[in-house]
């Protein structure tokens, strides 16, 4: 599948609220966050940096309409830390999984952590099944369980934290 990153434009907005609405894991209130942060991106925060992936059959966005978004990324350094980023989002469209589009999306988030003197990142996840496959995405991408606790985003819903020093 032939894509390319790039960061996310205003005309994008819509394009990846829907995209996150397709994805049929993410429950509701996840949502609302990711849309918080992907306002605040927009409106320049820092905090929040966010790459999409679009389709390279797709036009690039023009006069206002956006291109085909078929993932995004959004990460962000820790402000506690001196230099972890935190991965806040890594979202495919499910029409477009399993066909490398979030290894790219991580390889090119881990490439921007680098840029900027970061020393690593750290993602938060759920043990639910559903979200095994993201878990196997960052495994192969050299990631390592280091914490897990139990019934953190409600009973039998582990909280699950991996790390890559880079």
């Amino acid at each position: 599948m032939r894509h390319r990153i790039r960061p996310i434009r205003p005309a994008d907005k819509e394009a990846v609220h829907n995209l996150l609405g397709r994805i049929a894991i993410f429950e509701p209130h996840e949502v609302e966050v990711a849309r918080e942060l992907i306002g605040e991106s927009l409106a320049g925060s820092p905090d929040y940096v966010i790459h999409v992936a679009e389709s390279d059959d797709s036009e690039p966005a023009t006069a206002g309409v956006p291109a085909h978004i078929i993932g995004y990324v959004c990460h962000g350094h820790n402000p506690v830390t001196d230099a972890l980023y935190d991965l806040y989002w890594i979202a495919v469209d499910p029409a477009m999984q399993s066909r490398g589009v979030g290894r790219a999306l991580l390889t090119h988030a881990e490439a921007c952590v680098r840029e900027t003197g970061g020393r690593g990142v750290v993602i938060d996840t759920s043990s639910r099944s559903e979200y095994a496959p993201a878990r196997a995405l960052y495994e192969r991408s050299g990631y390592s369980l280091v914490a897990k606790i139990p019934d953190y985003y409600k009973p039998g819903d582990a909280l699950l934290i991996y790390t890559k020093m880079l």
